[in-house]
């Protein structure tokens, strides 16, 4: 059937129109429309590593199982699953009305039922080294056989089989870890595990990224080159909503690729996008009061403001054997890195720097509204006699004797903004910091080899389990090899992070081992601890059902438009 539906992008001007009429039936086509101005290369989910093609990709595809408004893991292609005693094998349940979308890769033309098979053959392509996949890291080191696979696919033989990996039946499929490892469900969530069809990958080959099919609740129609991507509503999708009635409610999702922030700004306002996720810095102050609202002039839209799932903080190298760590005295002393976290206000910052963009960092490592956030966990606040008092009683009253260090960050205008306010903050108890700018490939590069002793960077949560956050500080991920880049080693924080991998112990008692985890790394202090970061999207006032709560998905299979 074919919908008289378009939308022009004629250089960074988008003419779009929302309802359009079935040529046929007459009837309504409801339409969601958006920019996704970073543009898009491969909708390949085993190469979804960025959020344009992630949100995309979001609407074609299922994985085994996927996370709620509320990040917990929820079934979907797999209805249950278990652990057995050990913690090591994982037995998923399939659901058997589960069909692929119809493409001409098959041979009738039609989507075939989904199978175990299915899901045996897309772990595996995610562990085959010639797949060039990002995600390989989901099964590496967790999944027996694994890496024995994506070392044997680098040569010219024909990999064997993956022992952890094992359809038993259409409807039974088995993974085998190496060890107990709990937060290993949340990462089957990432959208590097989700399904595709063998038929289409051997069809496509190369151009599978740009001919996607998948089981989602929406089917992939056209994309044009830097213009426009459109889906179109999967008739088949097995999902229901709560009273029984077939998802999707939307007809059809089309993607702008504007790149001008700008002129994405004028054609929400001028109602010809359904959303927006991010707001140009020119007409900042003109959509938002100085509390964060919206002004009179664009009150009638909805504003949406979630956790981005991230944290900014600077980092400070605590391996005292490296030569780095031996020139400024706070790599060697908790009291003085206290001192400096106390001597931040990060409310001052968020709200005259940020413009209120982010939320202050005066809790932990977990970001407000991820799994495992304790409300409870205290951590620093704007208090510069305790600052005072920390760094008399480390030996440096007033700073007295202190060297001046150096601050280095990536060429950002923003993180420079901050790094400024913070190293006038510091003077306030005598520490003395210079910024170094640095462009971010090269500074990324030095923060994990070592060679500095104060920097800039963020964390960015690629699965909802706080593992994901704490690992950052288990002595055993320590850089370069893992993500600990101040390289902090603390027994009884690496004694609480290995109990919490258990699966035999329930979610409440892993969140409160990770808690008490994450106050002693408040105490080590090898963090400046900032802001956590917010999403905002600004969302016309006659959609419904659109929530912002995961970064990482674009949710639009219960969006309805009125």
């Amino acid at each position: 059937m074919r919908k008289i539906c378009s939308l022009i992008i004629h250089f960074s001007v988008i003419v779009t129109l929302f309802s359009c009429s079935d040529t046929k039936t007459g009837t309504n086509v409801t339409e969601f429309v958006y920019n996704e101005s970073t543009g898009v290369q491969s909708l390949d989910p085993a190469l979804a590593s960025y959020r344009s093609a992630i949100w995309i990709g979001s609407q074609i595809f299922n994985g085994l199982i996927e996370l709620d408004s509320q990040l917990n893991v929820r079934p979907s292609i797999a209805q249950s699953w278990q652990y057995d005693s050990s913690g090591t094998l994982l037995t998923f349940h399939l659901r058997s009305d589960i069909r692929f979308h119809d493409n001409e890769c098959f041979q009738t033309k039609k989507g075939r039922k989904l199978t175990a098979s299915d899901i045996e053959y897309s772990f595996k392509r995610l562990c085959d080294a010639r797949t060039k996949s990002t995600g390989f890291w989901v099964f590496r080191d967790k999944v027996i056989g694994a890496s024995e696979y994506f070392e044997q696919s680098q040569s010219d033989k024909k990999p064997a089989s993956i022992e952890g990996l094992r359809a038993v039946n259409d409807s039974i499929f088995e993974i085998r870890l190496i060890k107990p490892y709990a937060p290993f469900l949340s990462i089957l969530t990432t959208p590097f595990c989700w399904i595709v069809p063998h038929e289409a990958v051997e069809y496509y080959g190369e151009r599978f990224g740009r001919n996607p099919v998948g089981t989602g609740p929406f089917v992939f129609s056209e994309w044009k080159e830097d213009i426009t991507l459109s889906l179109e509503k999967n008739q088949h999708y097995f999902k229901k909503d709560a009273k029984g009635f077939a998802l999707p409610y939307l007809d059809k999702i089309t993607v702008g690729f504007a790149r001008n922030n700008k002129s994405e700004f004028f054609e929400f306002s001028q109602g010809k996008l359904d959303f927006i996720s991010s707001i140009d810095l020119s007409v900042h102050e003109k959509v938002f009061t100085p509390q964060g609202k919206l002004t009179s002039e664009y009150a009638k839209f909805q504003l949406m403001t979630a956790s981005a799932q991230s944290i900014e903080y600077y980092g400070i190298m605590t391996d005292k054997s490296l030569p780095v760590a031996q020139s400024v005295p706070f790599c060697g002393d908790k009291r003085i890195r206290q001192a400096m976290n106390y001597a931040i206000d990060r409310q001052t910052i968020v709200e005259y720097v940020l413009k209120n963009k982010a939320i202050p960092a005066h809790q932990g490592v977990i970001p407000p509204g991820f799994p495992g956030y304790n409300s409870q966990t205290i951590g620093y606040s704007y208090n510069i006699a305790k600052a005072k008092q920390l760094l008399a009683e480390a030996g440096y009253p007033e700073g007295k004797g202190l060297p001046e260090c150096t601050l280095q960050i990536g060429a950002n205008e923003t993180t420079a903004s901050v790094a400024e306010a913070i190293i006038e903050q510091w003077k306030q108890i005598g520490i003395k910091a210079k910024l170094l700018q640095v462009d971010f490939p090269r500074h990324l590069s030095m923060v994990r080899s070592g060679e500095l002793a104060l920097w800039r960077t963020s964390w960015i949560a690629d699965y909802s389990d706080p593992e994901n956050f704490l690992g950052l500080f288990y002595s055993k991920n320590a850089a370069p090899a893992g993500p600990n880049t101040t390289r902090i080693a603390v027994t009884i924080a690496d004694s609480l992070y290995e109990a919490a991998l258990s699966p035999t112990i329930s979610q409440s008692q892993r969140f409160a081992l990770y808690n008490e985890m994450e106050r002693i790394i408040l105490e080590e202090s090898p963090w400046i601890f900032l802001y956590y970061n917010t999403n905002t999207w600004l969302v016309q006032p006659n959609v419904h059902g659109l929530k912002a709560t995961n970064p990482l998905r674009l949710p639009l299979e219960y969006v309805k438009k009125s």
